[in-house]
Protein backbone atom coordinates (compact mmCIF):
# COMPACT_ATOMS: atom_id res chain seq x y z
CA UNK A 1 0.00 0.00 0.00
CA UNK A 2 2.54 2.57 1.03
CA UNK A 3 5.07 2.00 -2.59
CA UNK A 4 1.42 2.81 -4.06
CA UNK A 5 0.71 5.73 -2.52
CA UNK A 6 4.08 7.48 -2.62
CA UNK A 7 4.33 6.54 -6.40
CA UNK A 8 1.01 8.12 -6.97
CA UNK A 9 1.71 11.52 -5.09
CA UNK A 10 4.64 11.51 -6.65
CA UNK A 11 4.01 11.75 -10.26
CA UNK A 12 0.43 13.78 -9.23
CA UNK A 13 2.69 16.30 -7.82
CA UNK A 14 5.13 16.25 -10.46
CA UNK A 15 1.75 16.85 -13.25
CA UNK A 16 0.78 19.56 -11.06
CA UNK A 17 4.14 21.23 -10.87
CA UNK A 18 4.27 20.63 -14.90
CA UNK A 19 7.39 19.16 -14.83
CA UNK A 20 8.40 16.41 -16.89
CA UNK A 21 9.49 12.43 -15.76
CA UNK A 22 12.93 13.18 -17.26
CA UNK A 23 13.65 15.91 -15.96
CA UNK A 24 12.68 15.03 -12.40
CA UNK A 25 14.78 11.82 -12.85
CA UNK A 26 17.28 13.99 -13.69
CA UNK A 27 17.40 16.22 -10.87
CA UNK A 28 16.59 12.83 -8.30
CA UNK A 29 20.22 11.64 -10.16
CA UNK A 30 18.13 8.53 -11.43
CA UNK A 31 17.01 7.20 -14.98
CA UNK A 32 13.89 8.19 -15.93
CA UNK A 33 12.56 4.20 -16.25
CA UNK A 34 13.63 3.90 -12.79
CA UNK A 35 11.39 6.75 -12.06
CA UNK A 36 8.50 5.28 -13.86
CA UNK A 37 8.50 1.87 -12.19
CA UNK A 38 8.21 4.15 -8.77
CA UNK A 39 5.41 6.11 -10.54
CA UNK A 40 3.62 3.36 -11.03
CA UNK A 41 4.45 0.97 -7.81
CA UNK A 42 6.95 -1.24 -9.82
CA UNK A 43 9.33 -0.25 -7.05
CA UNK A 44 10.25 0.46 -3.85
CA UNK A 45 11.33 4.34 -3.04
CA UNK A 46 13.01 5.35 0.65
CA UNK A 47 15.65 6.79 2.71
CA UNK A 48 17.79 9.43 0.36
CA UNK A 49 16.11 8.93 -3.02
CA UNK A 50 12.90 9.71 -0.92
CA UNK A 51 14.26 12.88 0.63
CA UNK A 52 15.47 14.09 -2.90
CA UNK A 53 12.30 13.43 -4.73
CA UNK A 54 10.70 15.45 -1.47
CA UNK A 55 13.27 18.12 -2.07
CA UNK A 56 12.73 18.34 -5.70
CA UNK A 57 9.29 18.46 -5.69
CA UNK A 58 9.43 21.16 -2.88
CA UNK A 59 7.52 18.57 0.26
CA UNK A 60 9.03 17.95 3.38
CA UNK A 61 9.73 14.00 3.15
CA UNK A 62 6.57 13.45 5.61
CA UNK A 63 4.68 14.38 2.59
CA UNK A 64 5.43 11.26 0.93
CA UNK A 65 5.98 8.97 3.21
CA UNK A 66 2.85 7.77 3.01
CA UNK A 67 1.70 7.82 6.56
CA UNK A 68 -0.93 10.36 6.27
CA UNK A 69 -2.64 8.62 2.93
CA UNK A 70 -1.94 5.24 4.88
CA UNK A 71 -4.26 6.51 7.58
CA UNK A 72 -6.65 7.92 5.12
CA UNK A 73 -7.09 4.34 3.60
CA UNK A 74 -7.84 2.81 6.55
CA UNK A 75 -10.93 4.78 7.16
CA UNK A 76 -11.75 4.44 2.95
CA UNK A 77 -11.64 0.50 4.11
CA UNK A 78 -14.01 1.18 6.79
CA UNK A 79 -16.38 3.13 4.79
CA UNK A 80 -16.10 -0.13 2.36
CA UNK A 81 -16.91 -2.07 4.87
CA UNK A 82 -19.90 -0.33 6.03
CA UNK A 83 -23.29 -2.40 6.18
CA UNK A 84 -25.18 -0.16 4.18
CA UNK A 85 -22.76 -0.16 1.22
CA UNK A 86 -23.11 -4.03 1.28
CA UNK A 87 -24.50 -4.16 -2.11
CA UNK A 88 -22.22 -1.56 -3.77
CA UNK A 89 -19.69 -2.08 -6.39
CA UNK A 90 -16.86 -1.23 -4.68
CA UNK A 91 -13.55 -2.44 -5.00
CA UNK A 92 -10.95 -1.76 -1.93
CA UNK A 93 -8.29 -2.43 -4.32
CA UNK A 94 -8.56 1.43 -5.49
CA UNK A 95 -8.37 2.79 -2.77
CA UNK A 96 -5.15 3.59 -3.15
CA UNK A 97 -5.22 5.34 -6.77
CA UNK A 98 -8.35 6.92 -5.03
CA UNK A 99 -6.54 8.74 -2.33
CA UNK A 100 -3.30 9.62 -5.18
CA UNK A 101 -5.31 11.60 -8.04
CA UNK A 102 -8.02 12.96 -5.63
CA UNK A 103 -6.86 13.61 -1.92
CA UNK A 104 -8.94 15.94 -1.16
CA UNK A 105 -12.73 14.25 -2.43
CA UNK A 106 -10.71 11.85 -0.42
CA UNK A 107 -10.64 13.61 3.06
CA UNK A 108 -14.13 15.09 2.26
CA UNK A 109 -15.30 11.31 1.55
CA UNK A 110 -13.94 10.66 5.35
CA UNK A 111 -15.48 13.76 7.29
CA UNK A 112 -18.29 13.28 5.50
CA UNK A 113 -18.88 9.81 6.74
CA UNK A 114 -17.87 10.54 10.47
CA UNK A 115 -20.31 13.17 10.49
CA UNK A 116 -22.74 10.53 9.45
CA UNK A 117 -21.79 7.86 11.65
CA UNK A 118 -21.72 10.04 14.55
CA UNK A 119 -25.49 11.64 13.68
CA UNK A 120 -26.57 8.24 13.40
CA UNK A 121 -25.12 7.33 16.99
CA UNK A 122 -26.79 10.79 18.63
CA UNK A 123 -30.32 9.45 16.95
CA UNK A 124 -29.92 6.03 18.59
CA UNK A 125 -28.91 7.38 21.76
CA UNK A 126 -31.87 9.51 21.74
CA UNK A 127 -33.85 6.90 21.02
CA UNK A 128 -33.11 4.72 23.84
CA UNK A 129 -33.33 7.72 25.97
CA UNK A 130 -36.59 8.01 24.82
CA UNK A 131 -37.69 4.74 24.76
CA UNK A 132 -36.41 3.75 28.54
CA UNK A 133 -35.48 6.76 30.26
CA UNK A 134 -38.17 6.62 33.42
CA UNK A 135 -37.71 10.80 34.18
CA UNK A 136 -39.31 11.15 30.28
CA UNK A 137 -41.93 8.67 31.37
CA UNK A 138 -42.59 10.35 34.32
CA UNK A 139 -42.61 13.84 33.07
CA UNK A 140 -44.92 13.00 29.95
CA UNK A 141 -47.38 11.62 32.01
CA UNK A 142 -47.34 14.56 34.24
CA UNK A 143 -48.05 16.89 31.26
CA UNK A 144 -50.67 14.42 30.08
CA UNK A 145 -52.46 14.80 33.50
CA UNK A 146 -52.49 18.13 33.06
CA UNK A 147 -53.70 18.88 29.65
CA UNK A 148 -56.45 16.12 30.35
CA UNK A 149 -57.34 18.77 33.89
CA UNK A 150 -57.44 21.70 31.07
CA UNK A 151 -59.51 19.89 28.41
CA UNK A 152 -61.87 19.06 30.84
CA UNK A 153 -62.25 22.17 32.45
CA UNK A 154 -62.55 23.98 29.15
CA UNK A 155 -65.50 21.43 28.07
CA UNK A 156 -67.37 22.24 30.83
CA UNK A 157 -66.98 26.13 30.59
CA UNK A 158 -68.10 25.15 26.90
CA UNK A 159 -71.25 23.12 27.21
CA UNK A 160 -72.84 24.15 30.48
CA UNK A 161 -74.41 27.71 29.60
CA UNK A 162 -75.73 28.50 33.13
CA UNK A 163 -72.85 28.42 35.36
CA UNK A 164 -72.92 30.68 37.84
CA UNK A 165 -70.04 33.47 38.32
CA UNK A 166 -68.05 31.99 41.23
CA UNK A 167 -68.28 28.36 39.98
CA UNK A 168 -67.21 29.63 36.54
CA UNK A 169 -64.42 32.18 38.48
CA UNK A 170 -63.27 28.80 39.82
CA UNK A 171 -62.83 27.10 36.51
CA UNK A 172 -60.89 29.61 35.31
CA UNK A 173 -58.67 29.62 38.19
CA UNK A 174 -58.06 25.79 37.63
CA UNK A 175 -57.33 26.72 33.76
CA UNK A 176 -54.85 29.11 35.16
CA UNK A 177 -53.62 26.83 37.42
CA UNK A 178 -53.12 23.76 35.45
CA UNK A 179 -51.83 25.93 32.70
CA UNK A 180 -49.15 27.01 34.76
CA UNK A 181 -48.34 23.80 35.92
CA UNK A 182 -48.04 22.25 31.81
CA UNK A 183 -45.47 25.57 31.62
CA UNK A 184 -43.71 24.46 34.48
CA UNK A 185 -43.10 20.70 33.16
CA UNK A 186 -42.97 21.79 29.54
CA UNK A 187 -40.19 23.88 30.79
CA UNK A 188 -38.55 21.49 32.90
CA UNK A 189 -38.38 19.01 29.91
CA UNK A 190 -37.03 21.53 27.98
CA UNK A 191 -34.34 22.06 30.47
CA UNK A 192 -33.43 17.73 30.59
CA UNK A 193 -33.05 18.09 26.96
CA UNK A 194 -30.71 21.13 27.27
CA UNK A 195 -28.72 19.37 29.70
CA UNK A 196 -28.85 16.19 28.09
CA UNK A 197 -27.70 17.50 24.55
CA UNK A 198 -24.34 16.23 23.97
CA UNK A 199 -22.60 18.01 20.85
CA UNK A 200 -22.01 15.99 17.75
CA UNK A 201 -18.52 15.20 16.90
CA UNK A 202 -16.92 14.07 13.62
CA UNK A 203 -14.95 11.31 15.09
CA UNK A 204 -15.50 8.50 18.37
CA UNK A 205 -13.09 9.21 21.05
CA UNK A 206 -10.93 6.25 19.96
CA UNK A 207 -10.79 8.02 16.62
CA UNK A 208 -9.74 10.83 18.25
CA UNK A 209 -7.33 9.20 20.42
CA UNK A 210 -5.54 7.10 17.89
CA UNK A 211 -4.98 10.98 15.22
CA UNK A 212 -3.33 12.33 18.65
CA UNK A 213 -1.54 9.75 18.87
CA UNK A 214 -0.30 9.43 15.25
CA UNK A 215 0.38 13.38 14.79
CA UNK A 216 2.72 12.96 17.72
CA UNK A 217 4.48 9.60 16.53
CA UNK A 218 3.73 8.26 19.98
CA UNK A 219 6.61 10.40 21.42
CA UNK A 220 5.60 13.72 23.37
CA UNK A 221 9.17 15.79 23.99
CA UNK A 222 7.57 18.57 26.14
CA UNK A 223 6.54 15.66 28.63
CA UNK A 224 10.34 14.14 28.35
CA UNK A 225 11.52 17.25 29.37
CA UNK A 226 8.98 18.26 32.26
CA UNK A 227 10.02 14.40 33.64
CA UNK A 228 13.71 15.41 33.32
CA UNK A 229 13.02 18.69 35.13
CA UNK A 230 10.80 17.02 37.70
CA UNK A 231 13.68 14.15 38.61
CA UNK A 232 16.39 15.99 38.56
CA UNK A 233 18.57 15.57 41.45
CA UNK A 234 16.63 12.68 42.88
CA UNK A 235 17.19 9.23 42.69
CA UNK A 236 15.08 7.42 40.15
CA UNK A 237 14.63 4.47 42.28
CA UNK A 238 13.32 6.12 45.27
CA UNK A 239 10.30 7.51 42.69
CA UNK A 240 7.41 5.34 42.63
CA UNK A 241 5.26 6.45 39.48
CA UNK A 242 2.60 4.48 40.07
CA UNK A 243 2.24 4.70 43.55
CA UNK A 244 2.27 8.26 45.23
CA UNK A 245 4.58 9.81 42.68
CA UNK A 246 1.42 9.55 39.84
CA UNK A 247 -0.09 12.38 41.22
CA UNK A 248 3.31 14.47 41.11
CA UNK A 249 3.58 13.53 37.30
CA UNK A 250 -0.56 14.54 37.03
CA UNK A 251 0.17 18.02 38.09
CA UNK A 252 3.45 18.46 36.42
CA UNK A 253 2.04 17.62 32.98
CA UNK A 254 -1.50 19.32 33.20
CA UNK A 255 -0.01 22.61 32.29
CA UNK A 256 0.91 20.86 28.85
CA UNK A 257 -2.23 18.94 28.32
CA UNK A 258 -3.71 21.59 25.98
CA UNK A 259 -0.80 22.38 24.14
CA UNK A 260 -0.08 18.80 22.95
CA UNK A 261 -3.81 18.32 22.30
CA UNK A 262 -3.29 21.76 20.08
CA UNK A 263 -0.47 20.27 18.23
CA UNK A 264 -2.09 17.21 17.74
CA UNK A 265 -4.47 18.66 15.32
CA UNK A 266 -6.97 20.39 17.81
CA UNK A 267 -9.77 19.99 19.95
CA UNK A 268 -10.92 16.77 20.99
CA UNK A 269 -14.11 15.38 22.61
CA UNK A 270 -14.39 15.30 26.68
CA UNK A 271 -14.06 11.77 26.38
CA UNK A 272 -11.28 11.62 24.53
CA UNK A 273 -9.79 14.24 26.61
CA UNK A 274 -10.28 12.46 29.55
CA UNK A 275 -8.25 9.38 27.53
CA UNK A 276 -5.49 11.63 26.99
CA UNK A 277 -4.97 12.93 30.04
CA UNK A 278 -4.65 9.27 31.71
CA UNK A 279 -2.69 8.52 28.46
CA UNK A 280 -0.15 10.65 29.22
CA UNK A 281 0.14 10.23 32.26
CA UNK A 282 0.99 6.92 31.72
CA UNK A 283 3.56 8.09 29.25
CA UNK A 284 5.33 10.23 32.05
CA UNK A 285 5.36 7.39 34.22
CA UNK A 286 7.12 5.05 31.95
CA UNK A 287 9.60 7.82 31.06
CA UNK A 288 10.28 8.25 34.66
CA UNK A 289 11.04 4.45 35.19
CA UNK A 290 12.70 4.63 31.44
CA UNK A 291 15.23 7.31 30.74
CA UNK A 292 14.74 8.63 27.02
CA UNK A 293 18.39 7.76 25.64
CA UNK A 294 19.72 4.98 28.12
CA UNK A 295 16.75 3.12 27.66
CA UNK A 296 17.26 2.96 24.03
CA UNK A 297 21.06 2.35 24.22
CA UNK A 298 20.16 -0.52 26.37
CA UNK A 299 17.33 -1.47 23.94
CA UNK A 300 20.01 -1.41 20.77
CA UNK A 301 22.42 -3.83 22.87
CA UNK A 302 20.08 -6.48 23.73
CA UNK A 303 18.21 -6.39 20.08
CA UNK A 304 14.98 -4.86 21.54
CA UNK A 305 14.96 -8.08 23.58
CA UNK A 306 11.95 -7.33 25.59
CA UNK A 307 12.63 -10.09 28.45
CA UNK A 308 15.85 -8.97 28.74
CA UNK A 309 15.15 -5.26 29.07
CA UNK A 310 12.44 -6.38 31.89
CA UNK A 311 15.11 -7.69 34.06
CA UNK A 312 17.70 -4.94 33.56
CA UNK A 313 15.13 -2.29 34.20
CA UNK A 314 13.12 -4.15 36.61
CA UNK A 315 9.74 -3.65 35.14
CA UNK A 316 7.05 -4.76 33.62
CA UNK A 317 6.42 -6.61 29.97
CA UNK A 318 3.78 -3.56 29.13
CA UNK A 319 6.24 -0.43 30.01
CA UNK A 320 8.93 -2.12 28.27
CA UNK A 321 6.29 -2.28 24.75
CA UNK A 322 4.97 1.19 25.64
CA UNK A 323 8.40 3.06 26.18
CA UNK A 324 10.15 1.16 23.01
CA UNK A 325 6.55 2.29 20.75
CA UNK A 326 7.21 5.64 21.83
CA UNK A 327 11.06 6.43 21.74
CA UNK A 328 12.35 3.74 19.36
CA UNK A 329 11.64 6.09 16.01
CA UNK A 330 13.80 8.50 17.86
CA UNK A 331 16.57 7.02 16.34
CA UNK A 332 18.38 7.49 13.12
CA UNK A 333 16.41 4.63 11.29
CA UNK A 334 15.31 3.19 14.16
CA UNK A 335 12.20 0.65 13.77
CA UNK A 336 8.57 2.74 14.23
CA UNK A 337 7.09 0.08 16.40
CA UNK A 338 3.31 0.25 17.41
CA UNK A 339 1.67 -1.49 20.39
CA UNK A 340 -1.54 -3.00 21.32
CA UNK A 341 -3.00 -4.81 24.70
CA UNK A 342 -6.20 -6.90 24.77
CA UNK A 343 -7.79 -8.69 28.07
CA UNK A 344 -8.92 -12.14 28.32
CA UNK A 345 -11.77 -11.60 26.23
CA UNK A 346 -10.17 -9.99 23.63
CA UNK A 347 -11.22 -6.83 23.83
CA UNK A 348 -8.46 -3.81 23.43
CA UNK A 349 -7.59 -1.97 26.03
CA UNK A 350 -4.35 -0.20 25.35
CA UNK A 351 -2.98 0.58 21.73
CA UNK A 352 -0.54 2.97 20.46
CA UNK A 353 -0.56 3.13 16.39
CA UNK A 354 1.82 3.51 14.09
CA UNK A 355 1.91 4.74 10.63
CA UNK A 356 2.91 1.62 9.03
CA UNK A 357 0.12 -0.73 11.19
CA UNK A 358 -2.85 0.71 12.33
CA UNK A 359 -5.27 -1.45 14.54
CA UNK A 360 -8.57 -1.62 13.96
CA UNK A 361 -10.69 1.08 16.02
CA UNK A 362 -13.88 -1.01 15.31
CA UNK A 363 -14.42 -4.45 16.37
CA UNK A 364 -12.25 -7.31 17.25
CA UNK A 365 -8.96 -7.35 15.44
CA UNK A 366 -8.03 -10.61 13.08
CA UNK A 367 -8.27 -13.70 15.40
CA UNK A 368 -4.46 -15.46 14.26
CA UNK A 369 -2.91 -12.48 15.51
CA UNK A 370 0.21 -13.59 18.01
CA UNK A 371 -2.43 -11.59 20.49
CA UNK A 372 -4.79 -14.04 21.05
CA UNK A 373 -2.26 -17.08 20.66
CA UNK A 374 0.12 -15.62 23.52
CA UNK A 375 -3.39 -15.97 26.15
CA UNK A 376 -2.99 -19.91 25.87
CA UNK A 377 0.62 -19.75 27.09
CA UNK A 378 0.85 -17.13 29.53
CA UNK A 379 4.24 -15.63 30.53
CA UNK A 380 5.83 -17.35 27.46
CA UNK A 381 6.70 -15.05 24.33
CA UNK A 382 4.79 -15.75 21.26
CA UNK A 383 6.42 -14.56 17.92
CA UNK A 384 5.06 -14.23 14.24
CA UNK A 385 5.47 -13.23 10.81
CA UNK A 386 2.14 -12.16 9.88
CA UNK A 387 0.97 -11.22 6.06
CA UNK A 388 -1.53 -9.13 5.37
CA UNK A 389 -4.13 -9.84 1.94
CA UNK A 390 -2.21 -6.58 0.55
CA UNK A 391 0.95 -7.99 1.07
CA UNK A 392 2.03 -6.18 4.12
CA UNK A 393 4.09 -8.25 6.37
CA UNK A 394 4.52 -7.29 10.14
CA UNK A 395 6.91 -9.02 12.72
CA UNK A 396 4.28 -9.56 15.91
CA UNK A 397 5.81 -10.44 19.22
CA UNK A 398 3.20 -11.10 22.34
CA UNK A 399 3.22 -12.06 25.72
CA UNK A 400 0.21 -12.31 28.22
CA UNK A 401 1.21 -11.16 31.83
CA UNK A 402 -0.91 -11.88 34.79
CA UNK A 403 -2.50 -8.96 36.35
CA UNK A 404 -4.55 -8.03 39.73
CA UNK A 405 -3.24 -9.32 43.32
CA UNK A 406 -1.99 -12.52 43.74
CA UNK A 407 -3.48 -14.69 46.77
CA UNK A 408 -5.10 -18.16 47.45
CA UNK A 409 -8.82 -18.69 45.96
CA UNK A 410 -7.84 -15.20 43.92
CA UNK A 411 -8.99 -15.19 40.12
CA UNK A 412 -6.15 -15.65 37.33
CA UNK A 413 -6.68 -12.35 35.54
CA UNK A 414 -4.19 -12.00 32.39
CA UNK A 415 -3.82 -9.37 29.79
CA UNK A 416 -1.76 -9.83 26.72
CA UNK A 417 0.72 -7.14 25.23
CA UNK A 418 1.68 -7.23 22.01
CA UNK A 419 4.65 -5.52 20.26
CA UNK A 420 4.39 -5.03 16.24
CA UNK A 421 7.65 -4.20 14.15
CA UNK A 422 7.83 -3.73 10.49
CA UNK A 423 9.50 -6.69 8.81
CA UNK A 424 11.82 -3.93 6.96
CA UNK A 425 13.29 -3.95 10.92
CA UNK A 426 12.95 -7.22 11.71
CA UNK A 427 16.55 -7.60 11.32
CA UNK A 428 17.40 -5.29 14.40
CA UNK A 429 15.36 -7.07 16.56
CA UNK A 430 15.92 -10.63 18.21
CA UNK A 431 13.05 -12.32 17.14
CA UNK A 432 13.90 -11.47 13.29
CA UNK A 433 16.39 -14.29 13.97
CA UNK A 434 15.73 -17.55 11.57
CA UNK A 435 12.58 -16.25 10.04
CA UNK A 436 12.92 -15.76 6.31
CA UNK A 437 11.30 -12.33 6.25
CA UNK A 438 11.51 -12.07 2.05
CA UNK A 439 10.33 -15.56 1.16
CA UNK A 440 7.48 -16.14 -0.39
CA UNK A 441 5.18 -18.67 1.70
CA UNK A 442 7.28 -18.21 5.03
CA UNK A 443 4.51 -15.65 6.83
CA UNK A 444 1.44 -16.55 8.33
CA UNK A 445 -1.50 -15.11 6.41
CA UNK A 446 -3.58 -13.04 8.23
CA UNK A 447 -6.23 -10.19 8.10
CA UNK A 448 -6.85 -6.86 9.63
CA UNK A 449 -10.87 -8.60 11.04
CA UNK A 450 -12.74 -10.32 9.36
CA UNK A 451 -15.44 -7.58 8.43
CA UNK A 452 -13.06 -6.41 5.49
CA UNK A 453 -10.44 -9.46 4.92
CA UNK A 454 -11.03 -11.11 1.57
CA UNK A 455 -9.11 -14.61 2.61
CA UNK A 456 -12.24 -17.41 2.03
CA UNK A 457 -10.03 -20.10 3.15
CA UNK A 458 -9.67 -18.83 7.01
CA UNK A 459 -11.68 -21.43 9.14
CA UNK A 460 -11.24 -18.44 12.01
CA UNK A 461 -13.76 -16.60 10.21
CA UNK A 462 -16.45 -14.86 12.46
CA UNK A 463 -18.34 -12.92 9.89
CA UNK A 464 -18.36 -12.27 5.99
CA UNK A 465 -16.73 -9.66 4.40
CA UNK A 466 -18.72 -6.90 3.50
CA UNK A 467 -16.60 -5.94 0.04
CA UNK A 468 -13.82 -7.19 -2.20
CA UNK A 469 -13.32 -10.35 -3.60
CA UNK A 470 -12.69 -13.28 -2.03
CA UNK A 471 -8.94 -14.89 -1.72
CA UNK A 472 -7.54 -17.82 -0.78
Amino acid sequence: MATTIVGLKIRETRRALGMSQSELARRMGISPAYLNLIEFSKRRIGGGLLKKAADCLDLQPTDLDGAAERRLAGELHEIAADPQLRDSAIDPETTEAFIGRFPDWANALTRLYRSSRASNDLATALSDRLTHDPYLGDIVHQMLTHISAIRSTSEILDDVKDIDAGQRDRFHRTLARESGRLTDVAQALADYFDKAHTARRSATPVEEIEAFLLAHDNYFEPLETAVEDLLRGTARDSFDPDGAGRAVLADAIEPLVDGLIERGGGSIGAVARRHVIALLTTYAADAARLPAMPFLESAVRCRYDLEALCQSWNVGFDRVCRRLTAVSGQLDEGPRLAYLAANAAGHTIDRRPSVDLRFPRHGAACPLWAIYRAQSTPEAVVRQLAQFPDGQRVLFVARARRTGTPGFNRPVDYVTDMLAVPVEAAGKVVYGDGLETGGRGSAEPVGPNCRICPRSECAHRAEDPLVGRLQS
